[in-house]
């Protein structure tokens, strides 16, 4: 099924209105999205807008050349591919273009399917340029792609249901604790969808500074503050026709609310410091750990935001409420670590009763220093973290015992635990070997072996 996000979208900078008429027509038979214009000064307006993957640049116009064109959007990183027409077959020119950053070069006038064939190839560079950027950005945060296993009939109806909501352009909350793998859900929702090939870009609104998220979110132009000494793409430019995962959105300051929410109305922005608004084509799925309901009704979440952003809402369980999941995770977990370690019962059971505040992220950070550090080659109870071993049960302190008596049962206690070991007892008990002897001795069990 072909979908709007696949469609190729074409500026075509020419100044002969049958040349550009005949271009325009078959790259729409095509199914694309074209847009002509006969001035290098609106070309240079429209590509700093955005939206285009593919400009078809003439080189002699009557306002300047193509070539200025070209030049800019090396300058500013512009993410969209050019390719050069001119009606002299001139190698100089071309090897100047293919040096300025050129997709192609081609003559004019250009066999029709040759230039289809071009417009197509270029268009597929300026997806992968997209998609380094994205990668980039994904590399910068760590953020690892992992599997979601589960056995459980609720996550699995979870699953279900998103998969359902995926080829849709609705926008998705996802409400869960820190580590269930909200974020997991939001590719999986990029994956399915008619997206898919273009970028998903993950944003921790925790993370980002809030003198600079504005800037991180929707770019600057140069000039717009101190240091910002060239205009930035934002992140939404960077996801255009993909995903952006607002991840921990209930961090956002509510004037930021009020800008996101217009975006989302309009799917347009301005850069900081701009004044020409950006149109983007993103659909946004947003994630938190907080109960925004109850942020709403505070007051410290945007109540029209919140119905924009809660298209669809999924609710992923934290690990404690499916514990029928921990083995299976914890195996995962150790064959993705190449690990062919076992896990042994009593491992298995401390897994299965702890509560699991960090989640699977907490899991797979346990499972995966239980792998690198447990001497034999099955995992038990006590190659894990103090924390997630069980406990043993508390003494019971008996009060039906004069002073001098408890004194006596504690030492035998230690004594028995020693074996009878007097020396190794008396350091146990940090008292003198000698105080010790006599102690058993008063109680009669000197000559005791």
């Amino acid at each position: 099924m072909t979908s709007a996000p696949e469609r190729i979208s074409v500026l075509v900078l020419e100044d002969d209105a049958s040349f550009a008429a005949t271009v325009e027509d078959e790259l729409r038979s095509r199914g694309h999205q074209v847009e002509t214009t006969s001035s290098v000064a609106q070309a240079r307006e429209r590509l700093r807008d955005g939206g285009f993957d593919v400009a078809l640049l003439d080189l002699q116009l009557p306002d300047g050349s193509g070539m200025e064109v070209l030049r800019e959007i090396g300058a500013e990183d512009l993410p969209v591919e050019a390719l050069v027409m001119t009606g002299h077959a001139e190698v100089q020119t071309a090897l100047e273009a293919m040096r300025l950053g050129a997709y192609d070069y081609i003559t004019k006038p250009p066999r029709l399917e040759e230039l289809q064939v071009l417009v197509a190839r270029a268009a597929e560079k300026a997806r992968l340029r997209r998609e380094n950027v994205a990668l980039r950005v994904r590399l910068r945060r760590h953020e690892p792609v992992q599997g979601f296993v589960t056995d459980d009939p609720p996550t699995k109806q979870m699953l279900a249901t998103l998969e359902r909501a995926a080829p849709s352009a609705l926008p998705i909350l996802i409400e869960g604790e820190t580590g269930t793998g909200k974020e997991l859900l939001a590719r999986a929702l990029h994956d399915q969808s008619p997206r898919s090939p273009f970028p998903f870009v993950p944003i921790n609104c925790a993370a980002l500074p809030e003198t600079l998220i504005e800037s991180e979110l929707f770019g600057h132009e140069r000039g717009a503050f101190t240091g910002a000494i060239e205009r930035k793409s934002g992140l939404f430019e960077v996801a255009t026709r993909g995903t952006v995962f607002l991840d921990e959105i209930g961090e956002l300051s509510v004037p930021l609310q009020s800008r996101l929410l217009r975006v989302l109305e309009t799917q347009e922005f301005f850069r900081v410091g701009g004044t020409r608004a950006v149109r983007v084509d993103v659909r946004v799925v947003s994630a938190t750990n907080r109960d925004i309901r109850a942020d709403v009704e505070a007051g410290r979440f945007r109540e029209d935001l919140y119905y924009r952003l809660n298209g669809v809402a999924f609710h992923v369980p934290p690990l404690r409420e499916r514990r029928g999941d921990i083995p299976l995770l914890a195996r995962h977990f150790l064959d993705r670590a190449g690990s062919g370690r076992m896990l042994e019962p009593s491992a298995l059971e401390a897994l299965a009763s702890y509560d699991w505040p960090g989640n699977v992220r907490e899991l797979e950070m346990v499972i995966g220093r239980a792998a690198l550090l447990s001497p034999g080659p099955g995992i038990r109870a006590e190659d894990l973290p103090l924390e997630v071993r069980p406990r043993a049960a508390p003494r019971v302190l008996r009060t039906d015992l004069t002073l001098a008596e408890m004194e006596k049962e504690y030492i035998q206690t230690v004594l028995d635990k020693n074996r009878g070991h007097r020396a190794r007892t008396a350091v146990a008990l940090g008292i003198d070997p000698k105080t010790l002897y006599n102690k058993l001795r008063a109680w009669g069990l000197a000559d005791e072996p």
